[in-house]
């Protein structure tokens, strides 16, 4: 019997072998996309996986010939053959609104380039359900991690520990990476933002974040506004805090409860642009012309930041250079021409808009 069913054209002919209207009663083989193409197997293989490699009219003629024949690579047999899988795992600590999305657009496009496709988790800024994933993920036989931030569950550097393969800790700094480390110091972060209103002559600050103990990057800001508190010699900054570091309801809430119990609040930091955002409105519902009795200062640049009213000002992060970086970093890695861990502080800055 025939490997390939031939369907009936409208003449009651059976249709040309290898039409679209071809049905298949069995996978498509890599040698049939071979013969398709005009090219040898080897070519095939190395279009599917190195694009780049390949001259693009032949590149052009193995993905017509995919295309035509509904060709699905064995990635379980390439894997096993090549001891790669062609999969890095990325986990970062919500989805919601934009504040990651620009870090995995960069990620996902130098990786897709070089012929590897990226896998999310989300873990809800929960050091457990990250550890949990990073468990799931080195069960799929990825090649390599990103993890956003640098502290991390005890399992989790466990778990890495008894396995062999590239790890890039993002938006955070730390002198002990689990591999290598791309991002920025919220720290330092945190004293810009200090130094911008005591440069402004704001003299009673406050924080608005989610509590350090769920999310540690919003507590390094904290701790770097309260070391330029310090150093301005301005009272410590109250703070309040959010447990969904997303939630505008939470934020907006959060905000009007500040105000009325330190009514001389006049310099706001929020540790990303939805809380800055929800701030804003909250000042408007208490009658306070921002920025001339309060300044708010967001964080992330995130879309809405310009054209919110007034216009946000924000920390912006180079969202996409550090996914971008991040993926760099392991593919040298992975392809043997790295030169062992790497400690990249790509920086941050201040875009001053009306808001502060």
């Amino acid at each position: 019997m025939s490997r390939r069913t031939a369907a009936l054209g409208t003449s009651g002919e059976p249709a040309p072998l290898g039409t679209a209207d071809d049905v298949r009663s069995t996978p498509a083989r890599l040698v049939e996309v071979a013969r398709l193409a005009g090219v040898s197997t080897m070519t095939v293989s190395r279009a599917l996986r190195r694009p780049e490699q390949v001259a693009p009219l032949t590149l052009r003629a193995v993905q017509r010939a995919v295309a035509q024949l509904g060709y699905l690579p064995d990635s379980a047999a390439s894997a096993m053959a090549t001891r790669r899988s062609r999969i890095i795992a990325a986990i970062v600590p919500t989805l919601m609104n934009s504040v990651y999305a620009s870090t995995v657009h960069g990620l996902a496009s130098v990786l897709r380039g070089a012929g590897y496709e990226l896998m999310i988790g989300d873990s809800g800024y929960d050091l457990q359900t990250e550890a949990s994933l990073v468990r799931s993920f080195l069960g799929r036989r990825v090649d390599a991690l990103v993890l956003t931030g640098v502290e991390h569950d005890d399992a989790t550097r466990q778990l890495l520990a008894r396995h062999d393969l590239p790890v890039v800790e993002i938006w955070d700094l730390t002198a002990q990476p689990i591999g290598s480390v791309v991002g920025f110091s919220n720290v330092a972060a945190g004293r810009e933002a200090g130094r911008y209103f005591a440069q402004r002559g704001r003299r009673h600050w406050a924080f608005l974040g989610t509590r350090p103990g769920r999310e540690g990057r919003s507590g390094k800001r904290l701790r770097g506004l309260r070391e330029t508190a310090r150093a301005a010699g301005v009272a410590a900054p109250v703070t309040a805090f959010v447990e969904d570091g997303m939630s505008a309801a939470a934020g907006h809430a959060a905000v009007l409860a500040l105000l009325d119990a330190h009514p001389h609040t006049d310099a706001l930091f929020c540790a990303n642009d939805a809380l800055a955002t929800a701030a804003l409105r909250a000042a408007a519902d208490r009658g306070l012309e921002v920025p001339a009795a309060l300044s708010i200062l967001g964080f992330g640049d995130f879309d809405v930041a310009a054209h919110t009213s007034p216009a946000l000002t924000t920390v912006r992060i180079p969202g996409r250079e550090i996914g971008a970086s991040a993926a760099r970093v392991l593919l040298a890695q992975l392809d043997g021409n790295g030169r062992g861990p790497t400690h990249m502080d790509l920086g941050f800055e201040i875009v001053q808009r009306e808001s502060a």
